[in-house]
């Protein structure tokens, strides 16, 4: 009778090993990431990238989820968590559709009525990244951190010329004369310059009086819509600057956003041992955040993670050791030619 082969062992020994350490260490991470005993924290969600509304991430779930879903998803989260006393939203971003931003902003708007919000900048909060922004209760941009570029775009290619240099032509039947507004293979008409600068500007005036609506807490009012719209003008801005035209309200990093957002939620945080206060950073763990939805919480759940890496460890470690003992009795008195 033939008995299963060395390797065959090896790569259970192997898969097993793997599998039991990162259940391991991912199974403490949930029992800790929701309970009481972490006590009052500041919720951390990042928003990275440009912004759309998507709500995908990698098939292996690394990273954090991006698009205008996952980012309300956290903030929903974050709102709905009784343990999270403030929210820190760190933004890095570009902005991207009108939509998103808007949808992100009336979501941080609806958490913001219950608890601090505070926004941190990073290297970029532009356009639909500062839309997102002006929801929060305060905003926190470094010095350098490039910001505003206040606007709405919309670009059209015409491929006309190019089409006709190589004798292609294009046919087109439309129900109305603006059916195919945009088309590449023709310019625009004086119309449809028309009817698309109104809908960008409709939707620049939504963003501006948008902007004048989450900035009246933090300015008092003195952010007046006359004042967003010199300001709106497509350019950008040097945190220094912005803060000189009350864009945002601090200079200072992630660091200072933190600290002014527990005390804002009056977490204690300065009797702690290290003197910082808890944050729970919402969003993916990575791997295995798909198919257990743990977050990671501050330095507990951290150090309980290597507490469960080294029980799986350890009991993957068994497993193999058992596995290798067996393969190398049964190699002894098998009827394998190379064991003879």
């Amino acid at each position: 009778m033939n008995r299963p082969r060395p390797w065959f062992w090896i790569i259970l020994s192997l898969f097993v090993l793997f599998i039991v350490g990162v259940m391991g260490m991912s199974l403490i991470t949930i029992a800790v990431s929701d309970g009481p005993a972490l006590g009052e924290r500041v919720g951390l969600i990042d928003l990275s990238g440009a912004i759309s509304d998507e709500g995908t991430r990698g098939v292996l779930g690394g990273g954090s989820p991006s698009g205008a879903r996952a980012f309300i998803r956290n903030v929903q989260e974050a709102h709905a968590d009784p343990s999270i006393k403030a929210v820190v939203i760190r933004i890095n971003s570009p902005g991207g559709s009108a939509a998103a931003s808007q949808e992100m902003y009336a979501a941080v708007r609806r958490m913001a009525a219950d608890k601090p919000v505070i926004c941190s900048m990073g290297d970029l909060a532009a356009s639909g990244g500062y839309y997102v922004a002006a929801a929060c209760d305060k905003i926190y941009a470094n010095p350098s951190t490039l910001t505003g570029s206040i606007g709405v775009i919309s670009g059209f290619m015409n491929f006309q010329g190019l089409l006709q240099k190589y004798g292609v032509g294009s046919d087109t039947i439309k129900s109305g004369k603006f059916k195919d507004a945009g088309n590449p293979t023709r310019p625009l008409t004086p119309e449809e310059r028309t009817l698309f600068k109104s809908m960008i500007m409709n939707v620049y005036y939504q963003f501006v009086n948008d902007i004048v609506a989450g900035r009246k807490k933090a300015t008092g009012g003195k952010l007046t819509r006359e004042a967003v719209l010199k300001l709106a003008d497509g350019r950008v801005y040097t945190g220094q600057q912005a803060k000189a035209n009350r864009l945002i309200d601090e200079t200072g990093g992630l660091y200072e956003a933190v600290r002014y957002a527990a005390k804002e939620g009056e977490i204690d945080f300065e009797r702690d041992r290290d003197g910082e206060p808890d944050v729970k950073e919402i969003g993916s763990l990575g791997l295995f955040d798909g198919l257990f939805g743990a977050s990671a919480d501050s330095s507990a759940a951290r150090s309980l993670e290597a507490i469960g890496g080294a029980v799986g460890a350890a009991a993957g470690k068994a497993f193999t050791d058992s596995a290798l003992k067996r393969m190398k009795a049964e190699t002894q008195h098998s009827s394998y030619p190379e064991a003879r």
